[in-house]
């Protein structure tokens, strides 16, 4: 890979994040693919991809988007969190439930923490 394709990579992310944040979510999608298309290792526009994808509520979309991320690095266990996440929204419950186990299985501290910090910040007091 060139290194003026990083470089290239680095800037589609940079416009899609902000056509994300502008509410042209199509626009970012797009620059986000060609990201992916020029860095296919570039695991952080996949799981903002997955992001995009689920703000249109295209959770099947999302959680595809994140299997090729995890083809790329299987022991990033974030990833197979927001699968679990994305599969649970889609009413998946079967998957999620696999998903949490891979992650569950590469980091439990982390679901630990996840989950101490969900209940802290719902604690009246």
């Amino acid at each position: 890979m060139r290194n003026y394709d990083y470089i290239e990579a680095d800037d589609c992310y940079d416009m899609a994040v902000a056509w994300i944040r502008s509410g042209n979510i199509e626009k970012g999608v797009e620059r986000l693919n060609r990201a992916i298309d020029l860095n296919p290792c570039f695991i952080y526009a996949y799981i903002t991809l997955a992001r995009a994808y689920a703000l249109k509520k295209k959770y099947s979309d999302a959680v595809h988007a994140l299997k090729r991320a995890a083809w790329i690095d299987p022991a990033f266990d974030r990833l197979h969190f927001l699968m679990a996440k994305y599969a649970y929204r889609n009413g998946d419950h079967k998957s999620a439930l696999i998903f949490i186990e891979r992650a569950l299985s590469i980091d439990r501290k982390m679901l630990y923490e996840l989950t101490k910090e969900f209940i802290m910040a719902g604690w009246p007091g």
